[in-house]
């Protein structure tokens, strides 16, 4: 393969110390620090590590594995990273060029080369009981599989994107999912990408091990490493699947220093610079990931250093320039690839060509003027700004643990023994991972995540028939929502992180390059405690008459967030965002040496209704249909899905009706005025799509429901127009399934009723 840019850093001017020493510290201020980037490792590690312990005791084995920008620790707020996943489905065996790893009960693909395209394939299909290729008279049922030429028949690359998507379809609220090339999603926040695995030899990753090389980098220990990464298959078009190495390319990232990181930060943003004018064509993050590897790997000068930050980035720009005159950017990995194909046009690669020579020619002086244009932080400024990163991704993780615990909605179509009895397991599993020797710190670390959600779903179910009639709350529940909180209390405290760092996805350079100041950093992120489960064990409390223990609960709790300066976030993929700043999420803490805590949201499901004040049941009736507010629901009309509230109006509703009950007047009266007070410095009704908004009405999650409840209180106190006023704005933000339908229609029969009398 040709040579591209200059292979000596003493070829370029070595009199840019200071710029160096510039672009250095303002990097720093958006948070590409040692410690920040660690942090980003960690947590996307710890949450592919939770979300395939969950498929596992879920008896769905499926993979997961973050890569890109966000899990590598590359990013900043301003160039909004998405989140790139990858679920490796394991149920397809693939071969590769023989028979030796067919298996038998599975399904077997060959893959076949296309002409002209090194990197796609066709996945011819084998049967099952004996290696023979399935014939092309074959019965073909929803477009699974496909006549290909010769007579074989292949699987449809169409068909498996499909497929996921109405998989995806069915965890979210929404109808609708964001597709953006192999990728499909919830949220264009996040590409989900659904891949097949290969077994056997991978002769592309042999030509990458022999290729001749110049400098140093990767070191051998890294070949060494990258021989036992697997290899991944990626939909593309209806028949076509584009091999790609992930794993190997992350493991790549994991090795570079700060300053080599910072580098392709600068890329990435010079990247956005030049090609937000563009109104057609793309270079791409991956185009300045190429870039930096092929500039490392041809230089002779490593470890790179703070203070010639602006020299690396100079070589890579004469790369890059390189590569655009030439018209080819060659794959990094597999050879005959050209990642311009498709991407950048011949005027396109000109007209970028340009741009990066002046930018070269100029000395990055204006690009570096930009920069300069933004804020800079003081040293205080600083640290918060780093420990509100910090707290923003440990609510991430916890998020994301709990967004696949949704895989529970199953159970609520089940008779509550059988719940019982997979509930049971689930947490005998949870147990056996955290007091097992064998397993990681991550391991066990998702074990208490999910520990924690199953204890409290599992005191809500054994609660329920006691409600229904009208016995008292036994022990068992009483112990299922203890446990819960205690393991709710610890599953965020990371006692011993440096054990994380012997997890075999991390690469051998980050191991080495831990120290202890990252390791505190990292502990001082954000906890989560037991919240949600003592609000749901209020609600059993409230639901079963002991109004006076569900009254002790719940003044605890408020007292738990004014003292934590709790902050109030949702476990939801649907309002799962990206891009709200760090440093408005947790702008309010009195110290910034004092950790917040995050309460998440509530989740009901339909076995938990006798658990569940009657009015929120409405939110689970998905119907037009629902029971006069004033009489108890009965648990026999039919319910779907689930009931959501964002937890700290479920506390002020739960709360109002309490002190209702107990005839503590005055105590009521003041909860509302805070419930209100709440829901209105939170929202703005001048913006037509309340639900979705990416702004000031997503502080409080699932909106909707939070106006209908505030809006209840205030039927109860007979104020018939300001619950109206509610419900209607209710139904302005979420227009379609949305009980405050039901509510405003209820209302206007009520007047009519008073009207006739």
């Amino acid at each position: 393969m040709a040579e591209h840019g200059p292979s000596n850093a003493e070829e370029m001017d070595n009199d840019v110390p200071d710029l160096s020493k510039q672009l250095f510290t303002m990097l720093e201020d958006e948070g590409i620090t040692d410690e920040i980037v660690m942090a980003r490792r960690v947590t996307f590690l710890m949450i592919e590590t939770g979300l395939t312990m969950i498929g596992k005791l879920s008896n769905i084995p499926i993979e997961h594995f973050f890569f890109g920008s966000q899990s590598e620790g590359a990013t900043t707020l301003g160039l909004r990273s998405d989140v790139d996943m990858l679920r490796r489905i394991p149920s397809i065996n693939i071969m590769r060029g023989h028979l030796k790893t067919w298996k038998k009960g599975m399904l077997n693909f060959m893959m076949i080369g296309i002409e002209d395209y090194p990197q796609h394939f066709n996945m011819q299909v084998f049967r099952s009981d004996r290696p023979e290729p399935v014939k092309s008279n074959t019965t073909f049922c929803n477009s699974m599989l496909l006549s290909h030429r010769n007579g074989c028949v292949i699987f449809s690359s169409g068909f498996y994107r499909k497929h996921s998507e109405m998989f995806l379809n069915s965890l979210s609220d929404n109808q609708t999912t964001c597709t953006n090339g192999p990728s499909a999603s919830f949220s264009d926040d996040i590409d989900i990408v659904h891949a097949l695995c290969v077994s056997g030899g991978i002769p592309e990753l042999q030509a990458w091990l022999n290729r001749p090389r110049r400098g140093n980098w990767p070191c051998q220990k890294m070949f060494e490493e990258a021989k036992h990464c697997a290899w991944f298959l990626v939909p593309e078009g209806d028949s076509s699947w584009r091999l790609s190495a992930n794993l190997i390319e992350r493991k790549l990232m994991f090795s570079l220093n700060i300053t080599q990181l910072k580098c392709y930060v600068l890329l990435k943003l010079i990247k956005r610079d030049i090609t937000k004018e563009m109104e057609q064509g793309e270079l791409t993050s991956f185009h300045c990931k190429t870039v930096l590897f092929y500039t490392l790997e041809r230089t002779q000068d490593p470890p790179w250093q703070e203070c010639n930050l602006a020299i690396l980035l100079k070589l890579c720009l004469q790369t890059l320039q390189k590569f655009l005159k030439d018209g080819v950017c060659p794959h990094y990995i597999i050879d005959r690839v050209n990642l311009f194909d498709g991407k950048l046009n011949s005027t396109q690669r000109h007209i970028v060509h340009d741009k990066v020579t002046v930018l070269i020619d100029n000395n990055l002086q204006e690009f570096v003027r930009k920069l300069c244009n933004a804020t800079r932080l003081s040293s205080d400024q600083r640290f918060i700004s780093h420990v509100c990163i910090r707290s923003k991704l440990a609510f991430e993780r916890i998020q994301w643990f709990h967004i696949l615990m949704l895989d529970f909605h199953g159970f609520s179509s089940k008779p509550i023994d059988v719940v019982e009895d997979q509930i049971a397991a689930l947490i005998g599993k949870c147990k056996l991972i955290i007091n097992c020797h064998t397993a990681n710190a991550f391991e066990k670390q998702a074990a208490r995540e999910i520990l924690t959600t199953v204890l409290s779903f599992r005191g809500s179910i054994q609660a329920a028939p006691a409600i229904q009639s009208g016995v008292s709350i036994n022990k068992d529940v009483m112990d299922s929502f203890k446990e819960s909180v205690q393991v709710g209390d610890v599953a965020n405290q990371i006692n011993n992180l440096s054990e994380m760092f012997c997890y075999d996805n991390l690469a051998s350079e980050i191991k080495d390059s831990i120290n202890k100041h990252a390791i505190e950093t990292f502990e001082k992120a954000l906890e989560t405690n037991g919240f949600s489960s003592r609000l749901k064990l209020a609600s059993v409390m409230y639901c079963s008459g002991n109004l006076q223990s569900a009254k002790f609960i719940l003044e605890y709790a408020e007292r738990q967030f004014d003292q934590y300066t709790m902050k109030a976030l949702c476990r939801c993929f649907n309002y799962y965002n990206r891009y709200i700043d760090h440093r408005k999420m947790f702008e309010n803490k009195p110290n910034s040496n004092i950790e917040s805590k995050i309460a998440l949201c509530i989740i009901f499901l339909s076995n938990e209704a006798p658990c569940v004040p009657p009015v929120l049941l409405y939110e689970m009736t998905k119907t037009e249909f629902a029971p006069d507010y004033r009489e108890t629901m009965s648990i026999k009309i039919e319910l779907h899905g689930e009931a959501r509230v964002d937890s700290c109006v479920f506390m002020y509703y739960l709360q109002y009706l309490t002190y209702g009950g107990l005839g503590i007047r005055k105590k009521q009266i003041d909860v509302l005025t805070r419930y209100e007070d709440y829901i209105k410095k939170h929202i703005d009704d001048s913006i037509p799509d309340l639900h979705y908004d990416h702004g000031r009405n997503r502080e409080i999650s699932h909106m909707p429901t939070a106006l209908n409840l505030l809006g209840h209180c205030w039927e109860i106190e007979g104020n018939l127009s300001k619950a109206g006023r509610y419900y209607a704005l209710s139904r302005k933000s979420k227009p379609n399934h949305n009980p405050a339908i039901e509510h405003i229609r209820r209302l206007i029969r009520f007047n009519r009723s008073i009207s006739c009398n």
